[in-house]
Formats: C-alpha cells, sequence, structure tokens
C-alpha cells in the first residue's frame, strides 16, 4: 500500500470515462500514471482508508494508492480509460453559452434527470414550483462541463431572456439557496 502526501502527487483535470457523458473531475498524476478519487475518509477514519486500499490492492490489476491530505485520506485508483483534460483545446465558454437553444435548456431542466422542481418554504412562505441556485447551478455545471461562475452567467441568461425568475423578483441568479421559478411554472 501506497501512502502519499499531497506534495508528492500533481492534480490534474481528466475525464471521467464512467458516466454518461464524460465529466470533468480532478484526477492526480504519479508517476506518469493518472488516478481517479475512489472514496474519502475523515483523518480519524485512518484505518478505515487503510483497510479499503489494502482490500483494493489484492487484485494485481488494481494500482491503489492512499493521499494524506490536510483534512482528511483518500484512496485512489489508477482507471486506464481515465483520460487527461486540456482545458485549452475547449471552444470559450461564452461561445458555448451562446451557442446553447434557452428553450431547449429549459425542457431539460424540467424534464426526467433535470433539476428539482418542487414546492419550498422559507420562513412562514410556501413558494410553488421553485428550484434552488446552488442545485441549477450544479446541473448545469455537471451537464455542460461549466465552471461555476460560467454556470451562473447562464442562469442569468435564462433571467434576462424572461424564461425564469427570482420566486420575488428580489435577486439576479445566484449560486445559493436562492428559489427560482420557471415562466411555464407560473
Amino acid at each position: 500500500m501506497l501512502v502519499l502526501n499531497e506534495s508528492q502527487v500533481q492534480f490534474q483535470d481528466a475525464i471521467d470515462p464512467d458516466s454518461d457523458r464524460p465529466i470533468p473531475i480532478i484526477g492526480i498524476l504519479y508517476q506518469d500514471r493518472l488516478f481517479k478519487q475512489l472514496k474519502s475518509f475523515p483523518k480519524d477514519k485512518l484505518e478505515s482508508a487503510q483497510q479499503l486500499t489494502r482490500q483494493l490492492s489484492l487484485d494485481p490489476k488494481v494500482l491503489c494508492l492512499m493521499l494524506e491530505e490536510s483534512d482528511k485520506y483518500t484512496v485512489w485508483c489508477q482507471d486506464a480509460k481515465l483520460k487527461s483534460y486540456d482545458a485549452s483545446q475547449v471552444e470559450p465558454i461564452d461561445n458555448a453559452i451562446d451557442k446553447i437553444d434557452l428553450k431547449e435548456l429549459v425542457r431539460q431542466m424540467r424534464d426526467i434527470g433535470g433539476v428539482k422542481i418542487k414546492d419550498r418554504r422559507y420562513r412562514l412562505t410556501v413558494y410553488p414550483r421553485c428550484m434552488l441556485g446552488s442545485e441549477m447551478t450544479t446541473w448545469l455545471v455537471r451537464k455542460f462541463f461549466l465552471a461555476e461562475a460560467d454556470a451562473v452567467k447562464l442562469g442569468q441568461r435564462l433571467i434576462d431572456e424572461k424564461l425564469m425568475h427570482h420566486v420575488t423578483d428580489a435577486h439576479p441568479f445566484e449560486d445559493g439557496f436562492f428559489f427560482y421559478r420557471f415562466y411555464w411554472d407560473e
């Protein structure tokens, strides 16, 4: 079992091959091999992290290592299908956001597998059929491989194009505990 600290590895952008659509993830590069994070353990669970790493290492085809970080231990496994991801080869994000069909985006967000739209309560008021800004941001990041800031820009674009709004029209789009509703759900 190999136990490393953060200074011995290089964090690397990678594409997760196990998802339906490739999702950018953070991998680590160690001795020219790319590893994918499997599981994290709090500092007081060192034995559990060691046990998982030992168990996985019993398979000679699986190369695992344990990374000691400042606040946790993480178990990483080499994945031959994992690919490095070079952000410089991707189209500039502003152009990509501009090319997204907003009506189709809203349809996908409201469909199965989209953003959770439900009645939500804040203080003593119930806001029907709305979603959280933070959940929408997470969904956009995963769906379109966006940075959080770019997902917020896309959310604001939906507001500017009058496809959704803050439930009280008091806020622009923000990545946080703010309620937003599609005009179609009014």
